[in-house]
Protein backbone atom coordinates (compact mmCIF):
# COMPACT_ATOMS: atom_id res chain seq x y z
CA UNK A 1 0.00 0.00 0.00
CA UNK A 2 1.07 3.40 -0.79
CA UNK A 3 0.62 6.69 0.95
CA UNK A 4 0.92 9.81 -1.06
CA UNK A 5 -0.76 13.04 1.12
CA UNK A 6 -3.95 11.87 2.40
CA UNK A 7 -4.71 9.05 -0.24
CA UNK A 8 -4.01 5.41 -0.58
CA UNK A 9 -3.31 3.17 -3.19
CA UNK A 10 -3.27 -0.35 -3.75
CA UNK A 11 -1.85 -1.40 -7.24
CA UNK A 12 0.03 -4.35 -7.47
CA UNK A 13 -1.80 -7.18 -5.75
CA UNK A 14 -5.15 -6.54 -4.42
CA UNK A 15 -6.52 -9.93 -2.89
CA UNK A 16 -8.89 -9.83 0.46
CA UNK A 17 -5.95 -8.70 2.98
CA UNK A 18 -4.67 -6.02 0.75
CA UNK A 19 -7.80 -4.61 0.50
CA UNK A 20 -8.80 -4.49 3.55
CA UNK A 21 -5.83 -3.11 4.77
CA UNK A 22 -6.66 0.02 2.70
CA UNK A 23 -10.29 0.00 4.19
CA UNK A 24 -9.07 -0.25 7.69
CA UNK A 25 -6.63 2.79 7.07
CA UNK A 26 -9.85 4.97 6.94
CA UNK A 27 -10.71 3.88 10.43
CA UNK A 28 -14.40 4.11 9.97
CA UNK A 29 -16.32 4.14 13.57
CA UNK A 30 -19.55 1.61 13.63
CA UNK A 31 -22.42 2.12 12.34
CA UNK A 32 -21.09 2.51 9.00
CA UNK A 33 -23.27 3.72 6.08
CA UNK A 34 -22.15 1.96 3.11
CA UNK A 35 -23.14 3.57 -0.66
CA UNK A 36 -22.18 1.23 -3.12
CA UNK A 37 -22.13 1.94 -6.92
CA UNK A 38 -25.53 -0.37 -8.19
CA UNK A 39 -26.81 2.00 -10.65
CA UNK A 40 -26.49 -0.63 -13.52
CA UNK A 41 -26.57 -4.78 -14.45
CA UNK A 42 -23.65 -4.67 -15.38
CA UNK A 43 -20.13 -3.62 -13.61
CA UNK A 44 -21.36 -2.81 -10.52
CA UNK A 45 -20.03 -3.02 -6.96
CA UNK A 46 -19.89 -6.92 -6.63
CA UNK A 47 -20.81 -8.77 -3.74
CA UNK A 48 -16.98 -10.22 -3.07
CA UNK A 49 -16.00 -6.55 -2.64
CA UNK A 50 -19.08 -5.50 -0.26
CA UNK A 51 -17.98 -9.10 1.58
CA UNK A 52 -14.38 -7.79 2.07
CA UNK A 53 -15.46 -4.32 3.40
CA UNK A 54 -17.48 -5.50 5.88
CA UNK A 55 -15.70 -8.31 6.79
CA UNK A 56 -12.94 -5.26 7.36
CA UNK A 57 -15.49 -2.86 9.48
CA UNK A 58 -15.20 -3.82 13.09
CA UNK A 59 -19.11 -3.15 13.74
CA UNK A 60 -22.41 -2.56 12.52
CA UNK A 61 -23.05 -1.79 9.13
CA UNK A 62 -25.60 -0.23 6.63
CA UNK A 63 -26.30 -0.73 3.04
CA UNK A 64 -28.01 2.18 1.27
CA UNK A 65 -28.94 2.88 -2.43
CA UNK A 66 -31.66 3.84 -4.38
CA UNK A 67 -33.72 2.16 -7.28
CA UNK A 68 -32.72 2.49 -10.74
CA UNK A 69 -33.93 1.74 -13.74
CA UNK A 70 -30.46 0.55 -15.43
CA UNK A 71 -30.62 -2.55 -12.80
CA UNK A 72 -32.93 -5.17 -14.09
CA UNK A 73 -32.65 -7.85 -15.88
CA UNK A 74 -34.48 -6.30 -18.57
CA UNK A 75 -31.68 -3.94 -18.72
CA UNK A 76 -29.13 -6.89 -18.82
CA UNK A 77 -30.28 -8.41 -21.81
CA UNK A 78 -31.47 -5.40 -23.39
CA UNK A 79 -28.87 -2.72 -22.82
CA UNK A 80 -31.62 -0.82 -22.53
CA UNK A 81 -33.76 0.59 -19.57
CA UNK A 82 -36.39 -1.90 -17.50
CA UNK A 83 -39.70 -1.25 -16.45
CA UNK A 84 -40.66 2.37 -14.37
CA UNK A 85 -43.15 0.40 -12.50
CA UNK A 86 -43.14 0.54 -8.62
CA UNK A 87 -43.53 -3.30 -8.63
CA UNK A 88 -41.47 -3.89 -11.30
CA UNK A 89 -38.52 -2.57 -9.63
CA UNK A 90 -39.50 -4.05 -6.38
CA UNK A 91 -39.22 -7.37 -8.28
CA UNK A 92 -36.12 -6.29 -9.99
CA UNK A 93 -34.31 -5.58 -6.86
CA UNK A 94 -34.93 -8.64 -5.44
CA UNK A 95 -33.49 -10.39 -8.91
CA UNK A 96 -30.57 -8.28 -8.57
CA UNK A 97 -29.32 -9.15 -4.76
CA UNK A 98 -30.11 -12.89 -6.30
CA UNK A 99 -28.08 -12.39 -9.89
CA UNK A 100 -25.16 -10.70 -8.12
CA UNK A 101 -24.95 -13.03 -4.94
CA UNK A 102 -25.11 -9.50 -2.76
CA UNK A 103 -28.06 -10.81 -0.80
CA UNK A 104 -25.99 -13.98 0.21
CA UNK A 105 -23.72 -11.13 1.38
CA UNK A 106 -26.12 -9.43 3.26
CA UNK A 107 -27.66 -12.24 4.98
CA UNK A 108 -24.03 -13.35 6.03
CA UNK A 109 -23.12 -9.84 7.91
CA UNK A 110 -26.59 -9.62 8.97
CA UNK A 111 -26.60 -6.10 7.47
CA UNK A 112 -29.75 -4.46 6.11
CA UNK A 113 -30.20 -2.83 2.87
CA UNK A 114 -32.07 0.49 3.38
CA UNK A 115 -33.65 1.50 0.20
CA UNK A 116 -33.83 5.22 -0.16
CA UNK A 117 -36.59 5.22 -2.96
CA UNK A 118 -38.78 3.32 -0.62
CA UNK A 119 -38.49 5.24 2.11
CA UNK A 120 -39.44 8.60 0.07
CA UNK A 121 -42.20 6.56 -1.55
CA UNK A 122 -43.31 5.81 2.39
CA UNK A 123 -42.79 9.47 4.15
CA UNK A 124 -40.18 8.19 6.25
CA UNK A 125 -38.31 11.10 5.58
CA UNK A 126 -36.61 13.42 8.17
CA UNK A 127 -38.12 16.63 8.39
CA UNK A 128 -37.21 19.01 6.11
CA UNK A 129 -36.16 22.38 8.79
CA UNK A 130 -33.56 19.94 10.42
CA UNK A 131 -31.58 19.06 7.22
CA UNK A 132 -31.93 22.43 5.97
CA UNK A 133 -30.50 23.77 9.36
CA UNK A 134 -27.85 21.16 9.30
CA UNK A 135 -26.81 22.05 6.05
CA UNK A 136 -27.08 25.83 6.43
CA UNK A 137 -24.44 25.57 9.92
CA UNK A 138 -21.63 23.98 7.58
CA UNK A 139 -22.63 25.30 3.96
CA UNK A 140 -24.20 27.49 1.50
CA UNK A 141 -27.59 26.93 0.60
CA UNK A 142 -29.17 24.04 -1.70
CA UNK A 143 -30.41 25.01 -4.70
CA UNK A 144 -31.92 22.13 -5.17
CA UNK A 145 -34.24 22.71 -2.21
CA UNK A 146 -36.10 19.92 -2.49
CA UNK A 147 -33.11 17.57 -1.63
CA UNK A 148 -33.76 19.14 2.33
CA UNK A 149 -36.53 16.85 2.35
CA UNK A 150 -35.43 13.62 1.15
CA UNK A 151 -32.98 12.03 3.90
CA UNK A 152 -34.73 9.06 5.40
CA UNK A 153 -35.47 9.65 9.16
CA UNK A 154 -33.05 6.47 9.61
CA UNK A 155 -30.14 7.87 8.24
CA UNK A 156 -30.76 11.04 10.19
CA UNK A 157 -31.28 9.67 13.46
CA UNK A 158 -27.63 8.18 12.76
CA UNK A 159 -26.43 11.60 11.30
CA UNK A 160 -22.79 12.28 13.46
CA UNK A 161 -21.20 8.87 12.06
CA UNK A 162 -19.28 7.72 8.59
CA UNK A 163 -20.31 7.20 5.47
CA UNK A 164 -18.14 5.68 3.13
CA UNK A 165 -18.74 6.10 -0.66
CA UNK A 166 -17.73 2.83 -2.35
CA UNK A 167 -17.18 3.89 -5.92
CA UNK A 168 -16.74 1.72 -8.63
CA UNK A 169 -13.95 3.28 -11.45
CA UNK A 170 -16.30 4.34 -14.57
CA UNK A 171 -15.33 6.97 -17.29
CA UNK A 172 -17.57 8.40 -19.24
CA UNK A 173 -18.61 10.89 -22.00
CA UNK A 174 -18.64 14.96 -21.81
CA UNK A 175 -19.43 16.73 -19.58
CA UNK A 176 -19.09 14.06 -16.53
CA UNK A 177 -15.89 12.70 -18.11
CA UNK A 178 -15.43 10.65 -14.89
CA UNK A 179 -17.98 8.75 -11.87
CA UNK A 180 -16.08 8.25 -8.82
CA UNK A 181 -16.74 8.93 -5.03
CA UNK A 182 -18.39 12.14 -5.00
CA UNK A 183 -20.45 11.23 -8.49
CA UNK A 184 -21.20 8.49 -6.81
CA UNK A 185 -23.76 10.75 -4.53
CA UNK A 186 -26.13 11.14 -6.98
CA UNK A 187 -27.63 7.43 -6.41
CA UNK A 188 -28.84 8.82 -3.01
CA UNK A 189 -31.52 11.07 -4.75
CA UNK A 190 -33.91 8.83 -4.19
CA UNK A 191 -35.12 8.66 -8.03
CA UNK A 192 -36.06 6.14 -10.42
CA UNK A 193 -36.16 9.14 -12.53
CA UNK A 194 -32.88 11.87 -11.85
CA UNK A 195 -33.71 13.15 -15.05
CA UNK A 196 -34.83 16.94 -14.07
CA UNK A 197 -31.59 16.17 -12.21
CA UNK A 198 -29.50 15.95 -15.22
CA UNK A 199 -31.18 18.81 -16.84
CA UNK A 200 -31.32 19.01 -21.03
CA UNK A 201 -27.72 18.48 -22.01
CA UNK A 202 -26.72 17.91 -18.12
CA UNK A 203 -27.18 21.39 -17.61
CA UNK A 204 -28.62 20.76 -13.91
CA UNK A 205 -26.07 18.09 -13.45
CA UNK A 206 -23.13 19.82 -11.66
CA UNK A 207 -24.80 21.59 -9.23
CA UNK A 208 -27.45 18.27 -8.04
CA UNK A 209 -23.94 16.54 -7.80
CA UNK A 210 -23.01 19.07 -5.67
CA UNK A 211 -26.25 19.28 -3.76
CA UNK A 212 -26.70 16.30 -2.45
CA UNK A 213 -22.91 16.32 -1.18
CA UNK A 214 -23.71 18.85 0.69
CA UNK A 215 -26.58 17.23 2.64
CA UNK A 216 -24.75 14.18 3.20
CA UNK A 217 -21.51 16.07 4.48
CA UNK A 218 -23.46 17.94 6.67
CA UNK A 219 -24.33 14.80 8.31
CA UNK A 220 -21.83 12.56 8.16
CA UNK A 221 -17.81 11.89 8.28
CA UNK A 222 -17.83 10.56 4.73
CA UNK A 223 -14.93 8.99 3.35
CA UNK A 224 -13.99 7.13 -0.43
CA UNK A 225 -13.02 4.49 -1.91
CA UNK A 226 -12.48 3.79 -6.24
CA UNK A 227 -11.91 0.73 -6.92
CA UNK A 228 -11.33 -1.66 -9.94
CA UNK A 229 -10.17 -4.70 -8.81
CA UNK A 230 -12.49 -7.25 -10.62
CA UNK A 231 -14.29 -4.44 -12.92
CA UNK A 232 -14.10 -0.99 -14.72
CA UNK A 233 -16.16 0.39 -16.99
CA UNK A 234 -15.39 2.22 -19.66
CA UNK A 235 -17.68 4.50 -22.07
CA UNK A 236 -16.99 5.33 -25.75
CA UNK A 237 -17.18 8.90 -26.26
CA UNK A 238 -18.41 8.63 -29.98
CA UNK A 239 -20.49 5.35 -30.07
CA UNK A 240 -21.53 5.88 -26.16
CA UNK A 241 -21.03 1.75 -26.25
CA UNK A 242 -20.28 0.57 -22.57
CA UNK A 243 -16.47 -1.54 -22.02
CA UNK A 244 -16.40 -3.57 -19.57
CA UNK A 245 -12.51 -3.76 -18.52
CA UNK A 246 -11.37 -7.18 -16.65
CA UNK A 247 -9.49 -7.41 -13.17
CA UNK A 248 -7.76 -3.54 -14.00
CA UNK A 249 -6.54 -5.08 -9.88
CA UNK A 250 -6.25 -1.22 -8.16
CA UNK A 251 -7.98 0.67 -5.53
CA UNK A 252 -7.42 4.07 -3.71
CA UNK A 253 -9.38 5.33 -0.78
CA UNK A 254 -9.30 8.23 0.97
CA UNK A 255 -11.05 10.93 4.00
CA UNK A 256 -11.01 13.39 1.51
CA UNK A 257 -13.49 11.92 -1.58
CA UNK A 258 -12.75 15.69 -3.81
CA UNK A 259 -8.97 15.49 -3.72
CA UNK A 260 -9.13 11.47 -3.85
CA UNK A 261 -11.41 11.86 -7.44
CA UNK A 262 -9.27 14.51 -8.28
CA UNK A 263 -6.20 12.41 -7.72
CA UNK A 264 -7.59 9.42 -9.98
CA UNK A 265 -8.69 11.54 -12.49
CA UNK A 266 -5.10 13.15 -12.68
CA UNK A 267 -3.83 9.57 -13.02
CA UNK A 268 -6.10 8.71 -16.00
CA UNK A 269 -4.99 11.59 -17.78
CA UNK A 270 -7.95 13.92 -17.20
CA UNK A 271 -7.92 17.43 -16.36
CA UNK A 272 -10.01 17.62 -13.09
CA UNK A 273 -10.57 21.76 -13.16
CA UNK A 274 -12.50 20.51 -16.51
CA UNK A 275 -14.76 18.56 -14.66
CA UNK A 276 -17.60 20.63 -13.88
CA UNK A 277 -18.80 19.30 -10.97
CA UNK A 278 -15.42 19.08 -9.33
CA UNK A 279 -14.46 22.11 -9.97
CA UNK A 280 -17.90 23.42 -8.56
CA UNK A 281 -17.66 21.12 -5.64
CA UNK A 282 -13.82 22.19 -4.78
CA UNK A 283 -15.39 25.87 -5.16
CA UNK A 284 -17.83 24.60 -2.53
CA UNK A 285 -15.71 22.51 -0.20
CA UNK A 286 -12.04 23.48 -0.33
CA UNK A 287 -9.73 23.06 -3.47
CA UNK A 288 -7.54 19.52 -3.52
CA UNK A 289 -3.51 19.70 -2.99
CA UNK A 290 -2.18 20.08 -6.62
CA UNK A 291 1.05 18.38 -5.16
CA UNK A 292 -0.94 15.45 -3.71
CA UNK A 293 -2.07 14.83 -7.48
CA UNK A 294 1.91 15.93 -8.78
CA UNK A 295 2.80 13.39 -6.88
CA UNK A 296 0.63 10.57 -8.12
CA UNK A 297 1.85 11.14 -11.26
CA UNK A 298 5.73 10.83 -10.40
CA UNK A 299 5.25 7.90 -8.55
CA UNK A 300 3.75 6.13 -11.79
CA UNK A 301 1.11 4.54 -10.14
CA UNK A 302 -0.79 2.78 -12.52
CA UNK A 303 -4.83 2.50 -13.32
CA UNK A 304 -6.14 0.71 -16.11
CA UNK A 305 -2.86 -0.97 -18.02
Amino acid sequence: MVKIGNIVVEEDVVDKESFQEVIRHLELKSPVIIKPNWGFSVCFTEAIILDWVLSAIDGEAIVVESYGWARSEEALKTGGWGSFGREDLRKSDQWFLEYSGIGKILEKHDVEFLNITEENWANRTAERELIEELVKKKHTPLEREEFYSIIPEQLYEMRGGDLLSLAKLRLLEAPMIVSFSVKNFFGMIPGPDRGPFHGKKHSKLNQSIVDIYKVYDSLFHISGVIEAVFTASLRDPDTFEWETRENPGFISASENPLELDAFLSTLLGKDPHKIGYLELAAENFGKWDEETLKLGVDNGIKVLE
